[in-house]
């Protein structure tokens, strides 16, 4: 009878520990970090997107696949990239996510807008721009960054492009 009591108690303990183990390994696995947005291989046009992910706190993004000189962000942190293909993953704790990458197109918008009285030119668009002023047989070029403005000239021509 005593053995009987051994054997189950023996039984009744193994299952405890399998049970805990089950549940130790589900709870490390299901709190692996992951990225929801962007997608892998996405093309973003806005450069002013929020990143979405889950079970991190630390958003690594790198030109590069190995990530030799990555710029690391604490979710939640606002920051603008440059058109261009980058690599991310999600860090959490001493786990890391799989890498993905996205894409951030250039658009080029160039709005010219009446202010005051005077005309203004403002480059809209996420890539620098040269814009060529032609004032009868002089040309000179003017170079705005995004959201750069310039006031202009009523009696010149002016044309923009992707600097």
């Amino acid at each position: 009878m005593k053995t009987k009591k051994m054997s189950l108690r023996k039984k009744i303990i193994i299952a405890e520990a399998i049970f805990v183990i089950g549940a130790l390994i589900y709870l490390f696995f299901s709190t692996t970090p992951s990225q929801i947005y962007p997608l892998h291989g996405m093309t973003i046009i806005d450069p002013d997107f929020v990143f979405e992910i889950e079970n991190g706190g630390e958003i690594l993004i790198s030109i590069d696949e190995n990530f030799t000189d990555p710029l690391i962000f604490d979710e939640g942190s606002e920051f603008t990239l440059p058109p261009g293909t980058y690599f991310w993953k999600v860090k959490g704790g001493f786990k890391e996510s799989e890498v993905r990458n996205f894409t951030i197109q250039g658009h080029v918008v160039l709005n010219i807008k009446e202010e005051n009285q005077t005309y203004v030119i403002k480059n809209e668009g996420n890539v620098d721009l040269n814009v060529t002023k032609k004032t009868g047989s002089f040309i000179s070029e003017i170079i705005l960054e995004p959201e750069q403005s310039e006031e202009i000239e009523n009696n010149s021509s002016y044309e923009g492009g992707q600097k």
